[in-house]
């Protein structure tokens, strides 16, 4: 990675962003970098406990120029139901990337820290997904079950016989057609 040409204002900026990919590459998250390392897509899997788990979402990062003094952009790109992810475009509301971003977090932080913890903890009151936090606020149980059924739709795990060590190795891109009023109907009729 030494001679990739890095995106960035600064050498010292460019060398912080350089040592972040190798750290976040050397953690095992798949991850797949662009030539510039502005742009990053990583595997997260859902935290243990959660409606969340036994998913897995491919997350795109984008890396500003005057990283690490201010935050990437996140968002998904694996269909998620959550009331602090926007549903169609993926982004994501919270505080850290936006006035709480600190230069000393780092790729890792936000992988195994912050994402994680965004989906352990919603917060309905802050949302970006004002259907889900309606849900949400209604009932938890049924917010519960409305995660499940978009997990098992759109975030469902890689086949064992396709998981690889190989941090470099593409991932797959997940989208479907059907929207979230499909998603959310009460409506449990197979259409086969």
């Amino acid at each position: 990675m030494a001679s990739a040409v890095v995106n960035t204002t600064s050498p010292m900026a460019g060398r912080r962003l350089q040592r972040d990919v190798s750290r976040l590459l050397a953690s095992g998250h798949r991850t797949t970098v662009d030539d510039d390392m502005a742009n990053l897509d990583v595997l997260l899997e859902g935290p243990l406990g959660t409606a969340y788990e036994g998913g897995t979402w491919t997350v795109s990062i984008s890396m500003p120029k005057d990283y690490p003094l201010n935050p990437p952009k996140v968002r998904f790109i694996t269909k998620i139901l959550h009331p602090n992810i926007e549903f169609n475009t993926g982004l994501v509301c919270m505080n850290v990337f936006r006035q709480a971003w600190s230069p000393s977090y780092d790729l890792l932080n936000i992988v195994e820290t912050f994402l994680p913890q965004l989906l352990r903890n919603p917060n309905p009151n802050d949302p970006l997904n004002h259907h889900a936090a309606e849900i949400m606020k209604h009932s938890e149980a049924m917010f519960r079950e409305n995660v499940i059924a978009c997990v098992k739709m759109y975030a469902r795990p890689t086949p064992a016989c396709c998981r690889s060590d190989t941090a470099k190795q593409p991932l797959e891109k997940r989208s479907s057609d059907l929207s979230l009023s499909e998603l959310l109907s009460d409506d449990d009729v197979d259409k086969d």
